[in-house]
């Protein structure tokens, strides 16, 4: 199907979509549009070694457009309770190229005092030209159960099984089939003032048929906390990690580390201070000739105002990263970047949301090559969904990311785009 096509099939869906008249009748809901998706790279390269140092391209910039398709959508979702404890969508997507149809479904019910979720997913995605290249075509599928074991009135356990594989048409070096399984086990805690809490253990084993070198276990503990104080709220997120592959060398077996933490401090009615702190840590296995341990440290710390519908925070921004070489003639990546960065959030329920992040810095690398220089930067990104007019939407996400470097022939650009125009009926 050609885009001309998909344009139309879909701006037909639309204009006929307000005549039926089906969801409240039988639980139905239906939702159609068109959307544009867009990936590009734009980059120097350095042709002296191909064309000889005399040639007037030895250096000209390049722009690779990864991704640029218009697509048309049709879903249908269906919930027959008002409670919303069976609910099912399947959509459909079609661009010039590819083909995808996915199925959604999830179940909440009741065993005794407690509560089960089981969500499930399949994904089939193909291309439908004659162009097609291994990796395009594929069928993914995901089920997960959790099931909540209350234990007193604040406290409960919880138990979470996870399924996954990924089958595609035709395996590559990069596009393996595998099947993954794992699950949770943990407590979920109610700790007063509307804070929240809870503590899990995990486990995850992927095993692919066509390379068992990519094989592993992993075993994990996480928790997380969320509360609100007289002035202000706290957040955080920890874990910690252990991933064995199947290889006897023991390569890119590691340890992992992570911890996100969030602090808003209110000064009055309208006016903030944020903190936020990034940290992470990996440790290889010390027989790993080739990966080397390293941890990657961020800082932000802002200040701002907010009303009902708005928030607005400006302040510096770091970031760290670390490497260790047991070899001292083995140049790190280390790098430490500062910058400015700008939080606005902008909502009104039913209405719009809009929220926007911009850090403008610079980042000096501990060791410089010719690959590898000292650069400004600036990085954009942008979340939005806007209500037209009933049941029309419009909504987008954004990015961007340009890097000018000492050495401008290093200089780099990126863009991301992704919209959606859709009506729900």
């Amino acid at each position: 199907m050609g885009l001309l096509r998909t344009l139309a099939v879909t701006t037909l869906i639309i204009l006929t979509g307000g005549f039926l008249n089906l969801s409240e009748a039988a639980g139905f809901n239906f939702k159609a549009g068109i959307g544009y998706d867009f990936l590009s790279q734009e980059y120097f390269l350095d042709s002296i070694a191909e064309a000889g140092p005399d040639s007037i391209f030895a250096e000209f910039s390049l722009t690779t457009d990864y991704l640029a398709d218009v697509k048309g959508l049709f879903a249908v979702h269906w919930s027959p309770f008002e409670d919303r404890r069976i609910e099912l969508t399947t959509q459909y997507e079609q661009t010039p190229e590819f083909i995808r149809l996915k199925f959604l479904g999830d179940l909440r019910t009741k065993v005794g005092r407690s509560k089960l979720d089981i969500f499930s997913e399949l994904d089939w995605r193909h291309k439908s030209d004659d162009s097609a290249s291994f990796g395009d075509s594929y069928l993914l599928g995901y089920s997960r159960a959790k099931l909540a074991v209350p234990l007193s009135k604040k406290i409960k356990s919880t138990w979470q099984l996870r399924a996954e594989f990924v089958d595609f048409d035709s395996v590559t070096t990069f596009s393996y089939d595998f099947y993954r399984l794992g699950g949770k086990i943990g407590l979920e805690m109610i700790l007063g003032n509307i804070s929240f809490g809870d503590a899990r253990i995990t486990v995850d084993s992927r095993q692919v048929p066509d390379s068992s070198a990519l094989n592993y276990l992993n075993f994990g503990v996480e928790g997380s906390f969320f509360g609100f104080y007289r002035q202000g709220e706290i957040d955080f997120f920890s874990r910690f990690e252990k991933k064995d592959y199947n290889r006897s060398d023991n390569n890119d077996d590691f340890i992992r580390y992570e911890f996100t933490g969030r602090h808003k401090l209110r000064l009055g009615r309208l006016y903030y201070l944020r903190q936020e702190l990034d940290f992470e840590y990996v440790g290889f296995d010390p027989s790993d000739p080739v990966n080397h341990d390293y941890f990657q440290l961020g800082l932000t710390f802002l200040t701002g105002l907010e009303g009902f519908d708005y928030s607005i925070g400006l302040g510096p921004d770091f970031e760290l990263l670390s490497q260790s070489a047991d070899d001292d003639l083995l140049l790190t990546e280390d790098y430490f970047e500062a910058g400015v960065k700008l939080d606005f959030d902008l909502m009104k329920i039913r209405r719009y949301f809009a929220s926007l992040e911009s850090v403008t810095g610079y980042r000096n690398l501990k060791n410089e090559n010719d690959l590898l220089t000292d650069f400004s930067y600036e990085r954009l990104n942008l979340i939005g969904d806007l209500n037209l007019l009933g049941g029309l939407n419009l909504n987008l996400l954004f990015s961007a990311e340009w890097e000018w470097h000492e050495i401008s022939t290093n200089n780099s650009t990126l863009f991301l785009l992704s919209s959606n125009l859709s009506y729900s009926f």
